[in-house]
């Protein structure tokens, strides 16, 4: 009995340590206490093998800050800093925090003069805005759902490639994988069925998907980047998107041929975005380097 009892508590004890870390403790101050002005500190989580961030909005908003070419230092959140709304990533600016990917962009493009980085045309503002909310508030969801329904569709995360190498090792590294894993599909599942999408089965997500990318890929044509011969911040949103479904194992690889396969638009643009603005993507995965930034200050 005593045992089972000690189990109980152990298991206990680490859901409630994967809870803090799933769902966040409010980081109440600045992290940055000798900030330079008109310097942005983004905070994010951990680096990864296969792409620089697993958050689609953390390799989003650092690929909209090269895009702007706005001068910025990475801190690793270590899964214990989050902004007041429980989000990453988030930035702090000349002493002040600013929260939510878009959000911070809107506050950046109006701090630093970037408004150019949008089309002035009305049509294609809306148009921009509409595939922006494609891609975040319904293709991401609906890969999220896919995910929460396959055995394995979130294992990645904790594997050497994903984040892994940060839950330990032996005994204790198996038991905080099988307490996350399954804290880590309960919230995932969740918030995916209060979403909606989670609702669907797998068969339905993946048509949803990929009729997702379909349209995405009409809209994207044969454009060098979604705003045309320069990248706007629809272009940074997709590639943040995009990016997490090519480098991070879908269930059965369908919607990843997708991208490479049946849109290679799509695919291509991802490469584009790469080779323009993140040069140093190989060496940052493979260092794991929060700061191997582009362009040296």
């Amino acid at each position: 009995m005593w045992i089972a009892a000690l189990l109980l508590a152990l298991l206990g004890f680490g859901l409630s340590q994967v809870y803090r870390k799933l769902h966040g403790k409010k980081t109440p101050s600045l992290l940055k206490k000798d900030w330079k002005k008109q310097h942005v500190y983004m905070v994010q989580y951990p680096r990864c093998r296969t792409l620089p961030n697993l958050s689609p909005w953390s390799l989003k908003l650092e690929t909209w800050l090269r895009i702007a070419d706005i001068p910025f230092t990475n801190i690793n959140s270590e899964f214990t800093k989050f902004s007041s709304k429980g989000q990453v990533p988030f930035v702090e600016l000349n002493g002040r925090t600013i929260d939510d990917s878009n959000f911070i962009i809107e506050a950046l493009k109006q701090e630093f003069g970037k408004t150019d980085l949008e089309p002035t045309d009305a049509k294609a503002q809306s148009a921009a805005r509409a595939f922006s909310a494609l891609a975040e508030e319904h293709l991401t969801w609906a890969l999220f759902a896919l995910r929460s329904n396959t055995k394995d569709g979130l294992a990645f995360a904790s594997t050497d490639d994903g984040w892994g190498r940060y839950i330990g090792t032996g005994l204790k590294r198996r038991f905080v994988k099988l307490i996350m894993g399954r804290a880590n599909k309960k919230l995932v599942t969740d918030r995916a069925n209060a979403q909606g999408m989670g609702r669907h089965t797998p068969d339905e997500l993946h048509h949803i998907a990929k009729e997702d990318l379909k349209a995405i890929s009409a809209f994207l044509g044969d454009k060098p980047f979604f705003g045309g011969d320069w990248p706007t911040t629809l272009d940074a949103t997709m590639f943040g998107h995009l990016a997490s479904l090519i480098y991070i194992p879908t269930p059965e690889g369908i919607l990843t041929n997708c991208i490479t396969v049946t849109y290679p638009n799509l695919g291509q643009f991802v490469e584009r975005i790469k080779e323009k603005f993140w040069p140093d993507w190989e060496e940052t995965c493979r260092t794991m380097d929060m700061n191997a930034h582009h362009k040296k200050e």
